[in-house]
């Protein structure tokens, strides 16, 4: 009888440790070794690597990351807007998306020569920028990639999915050629082959139309701050447009309103950096 008892303990531990490993695998595999704590009243974050992770995120003070999608041929509100953030020595990531891209020499020129900035990380932000892009082939994705090597001589390092979607097929084959992947709020994740930094704020409402009050960007993003360490802030150049359908005219009033955004994003005492910055690949 007690050996009986004995070995129906043992197989209860025996299978609670088998569901402990598979659990561990599980949290792993789907979501990435991705684990951090809080020193120095919650302004540190030390990140907990694990063997298995290549790609792995390094924010280790409050870090904002600002995100400028749309950036492409015949934008004329892009200049005004990255000179804004440029004056003030912060770092911008800009998503290029490659269409047309070689048609517009003013947008090669101005480019080219912010580039080599240190401010200044070239991100593809899609290949057409339409549904298509969700479902990107690799030829697609390559004919874009090889578009802002031979256009702009930049090998981007950062992929962001237009409208902040990709299919696993897709994600799969992106993170063959790009280390860190930007889309969707609420991601931050380390991986094996690439590292993802999913938004943290936009400032417009696109459904309703709507300017996102600089008050509820600034919450938005000291949250994220106080929680990851990091927060990241998604910009269009058409929403300071005069007619945000027809984006070719600044508006003063909305250039007022994006220096005064990145103003109160300074007044947080959070340090700027790109992408490329707070991700390691191994």
């Amino acid at each position: 009888m007690r050996e009986k008892t004995k070995d129906v303990i043992a197989g209860v531990f025996s299978i609670f440790f088998i569901a402990i490993v598979f659990y561990l695998y599980f949290i792993q595999f789907f979501y990435g070794a991705f684990y951090f704590n809080f020193l120095n009243n919650d302004k540190t974050i030390t990140y907990n690597q694990t063997e298995s992770n290549s790609c792995r995120i390094n924010a280790v003070e409050p870090t904002i990351i600002l995100r400028m999608d749309d950036v492409r041929a015949y934008s004329k509100l892009t200049k005004p807007l990255v000179d804004e953030i440029l004056n003030r020595n912060i770092s911008v990531t800009l998503g290029v998306i490659p269409t047309d891209l070689e048609k517009d020499k003013n947008m090669i020129k101005y480019l080219r020569q912010i580039k080599t900035n240190p401010s200044i990380e070239i991100a593809q932000h899609g290949v057409y920028h339409n549904e298509t892009d969700k479902n990107i082939s690799e030829e697609s994705l390559l004919e874009g990639y090889g578009k802002i090597q031979k256009v702009l001589g930049v090998l981007p390092v950062t992929y962001i999915p237009p409208y902040n979607q990709v299919s696993l097929s897709s994600r799969e084959i992106i993170s063959s050629y790009f280390k860190i992947i930007s889309g969707k709020e609420g991601i931050l994740r380390e991986g094996e082959k690439i590292a993802e930094i999913g938004q943290t704020a936009y400032t417009y409402y696109y459904t309703t139309s709507e300017i996102v009050p600089t008050e509820r960007i600034i919450s938005k993003c000291k949250e994220s701050l106080e929680k990851t360490n990091i927060c990241v802030v998604n910009i269009h150049p058409q929403e300071y447009a005069t007619n945000i359908n027809n984006p070719i005219v600044l508006d003063k009033n909305r250039l007022e309103e994006f220096k005064k955004m990145l103003e109160e994003l300074q007044n947080l005492g959070a340090k700027f950096s790109r992408f490329n910055d707070v991700v390691t690949c191994y």
